[in-house]
């Protein structure tokens, strides 16, 4: 990822950090309160060393010769700053930048030995003090070079700190936003998948249905008229869910009793259909329309031959956390599990629901029962809606 144009990471190189802290990223509040704690604590070193050394105590002066050492070297930091920006020391330009750092130290310490000079002669001359002697300055020059020299990289460590932590913040929230982008992006691409889903389902239920409709429409007027009334309710339901990927049990074994009734219409004395549901089930969360998928899938491969009564039986349980939802038959069961679980539309379509809903947080199984017939259970987490109101135990 490309950093931002406030990061503190080099774009050509992510391992060497550059010290990219400019004058205004200071708190120079901060800053000058630091040197001031400092001065008044050398002022204090040297006055104490005084006493302890039964000299007579110098503080005035002790303080003076500190603060003017002090706010002189504050004075500097801002070209300090700018030569660190300007020049970064790297690991690929290192054996240059090294010693024109040192060179930039000595320059800084013959500036600020100048600098505390001339602040100190000016100073003891407004307070009347006389004549500020420095002493040897060939000597001076060396003796302040090595605080000097120290407080130049002192100055570079800081910044590279600073610079450190901002970089790592801004990682920090960069992936943040990543993975913030990236979860928005996974629901939109869930949702899309669930819309196409249910795009490609409910034309399949209603084609279905009114395939039913039209074989009994000339034989029992009576019997299409009560399906095109349970098919009204059906299309009623689906439309006032169709933007809801989840319902409740409640709601979706509303559906269910309406597609039993259009089933029952159809094969009349031929199908048996039991819908059982555990209490504390009614406001857990299912996949719209799923049950119905099921349930459909047992009907559409009914063999009449083999078993001339249709025997399905649906069943919502919770086992371990996990909402169950059954859909047992007395057909055929299938030869290939994997076959049947990667070529059939329903089937198809619900493992796809499933994945999208949930990832892997599902099982599906198919699984021949030795009387005959198949048995079609899906496992999901079990969410309540706690708005939902709970409804009897028997459906």
């Amino acid at each position: 990822m490309k950093p931002s144009t406030n990061a503190t990471i080099s774009t050509s190189c992510p391992t060497e950090y550059r010290v990219v802290l400019g004058v205004r990223d200071l708190n120079w509040w901060i800053v000058f309160l630091v040197y001031t704690v400092g001065a008044f604590i050398s002022a204090g070193t040297i006055y104490t060393s005084d006493l302890a050394q039964r000299a007579p105590g110098r503080f005035f002066s002790a303080a003076l010769s500190e603060f003017t050492g002090y706010y002189t070297a504050f004075c500097f930091i801002p070209l300090l700053v700018l030569g660190f920006k300007r020049f970064p020391i790297l690991q690929s330009n290192w054996r240059w930048t090294v010693p024109l750092h040192v060179l930039f130290s000595i320059a800084f310490g013959v500036a600020h030995t100048f600098s505390m000079l001339a602040s100190r002669t000016l100073t003891y001359s407004i307070l009347g003090l006389g004549h500020y002697d420095y002493g040897d300055m060939s000597y001076r020059f060396f003796m302040e070079y090595q605080k000097q020299g120290m407080h130049y990289w002192l100055v570079y460590a800081v910044l590279r700190v600073l610079a450190y932590q901002r970089e790592s913040r801004e990682r920090e929230r960069r992936a943040a936003a990543l993975e913030l982008q990236t979860s928005e992006l996974q629901r939109r691409l869930a949702q899309a998948q669930l819309e196409a889903l249910r795009t490609q389902l409910n034309p399949h239920f209603l084609f279905n249905t009114l395939n039913m409709i039209s074989s009994v429409m000339y034989e029992d007027t009576g019997r299409a008229d009560h399906m095109l009334a349970a098919l009204s309710r059906m299309l009623r339901m689906a439309l006032t869910e169709n933007a809801a990927s989840r319902v409740t049990v409640q709601r979706e074994l509303e559906f269910i009793r309406c597609a039993v009734e259009l089933i029952e219409a159809r094969f009349k004395d031929h199908v048996e259909i039991r819908v059982d549901r555990e209490a504390g089930t009614a406001n857990l969360l299912v996949p719209n329309m799923m049950l119905y998928t099921l349930l459909e899938n047992a009907v559409k491969h009914h063999d009449r031959e083999r078993e001339a009564v249709m025997r399905i039986c649906v069943a919502v349980k919770l086992r371990d956390q996990m909402l169950v939802l059954e859909v047992t038959d007395n057909g055929p069961g299938v030869a290939d599990v994997e076959n049947a679980l990667t070529k059939g539309v329903g089937l198809t379509n619900t493992r796809q629901r499933l994945v999208a809903l949930y990832g892997n947080r599902y099982r599906l199984d198919l699984r021949n029962r030795p009387e005959g017939g198949l048995v079609v259970s899906v496992a999901i987490p079990a969410e309540p809606e706690r708005e939902a109101e709970a409804v009897p135990a028997s459906v």
